[in-house]
């Protein structure tokens, strides 16, 4: 973690990796940690992990607002693109950011949260495995998931059009600008 020291008062405030590296996260998921607690994995392009002691919603609500939007945004823009009110969508927070939604991990209770998010922009390649699905990344990283390959394939493609459509309407509208 970088720590800064702030000048005037010499309290000492430090930028999570998560926030700091965020153009390098391939996923984001759920887990639980040593002492059965709910936590979030981070995967980096690097192959290299992060565990963080607090929920995966909390982390993405965390990393979105240092980038300047929020979950509830983007869940509404990426239902406004489907006409429905689909559960897991992806999450458009810029062209080099869509997060798409996978069953992360088994869930032990039901109050725990199994959906996890992949980075569209690294995605090489889906191949299924024993126990679900191995997602690779750019750089050979990869992680397993346990969504079929119909609907991981579905949900990868999903947010392929959506990014699209969002880019082309962009580019309309500084056209007509």
């Amino acid at each position: 973690m970088t720590t800064r020291i702030c000048s005037k008062s010499g309290a000492k405030w430090t930028i999570p990796r998560y926030k700091r590296e965020w153009q390098r996260i391939c996923a984001l998921m759920p887990a639980y940690l040593e002492d059965g607690t709910n936590g979030t994995a981070i995967t980096y392009l690097d192959n290299s992990k992060e565990l963080i002691a607090y929920r995966l919603q909390w982390v993405l609500d965390d990393l979105l607002g240092y980038l300047r939007t929020n979950r509830a945004v983007l869940v509404k823009q990426s239902r406004g693109y489907l006409g429905k009110q689909a559960r897991r969508v992806p999450l458009l927070a810029s062209p080099d950011f869509c997060l798409v939604p996978v069953k992360g991990r088994e869930r032990i209770s039901r109050s725990d949260t199994a959906t996890g998010y992949v980075v569209l922009r690294y995605v090489e390649d889906v191949i299924p495995c024993s126990s679900g699905n191995r997602v690779y990344f750019s750089g050979g990283t990869y992680i397993t998931v346990y969504d079929t390959t119909r609907t991981l394939w579905a949900n990868l493609n999903l947010a392929k059009e959506m990014k699209e459509k969002l880019l082309w309407e962009s580019a309309q509208l500084h056209q007509s600008a």
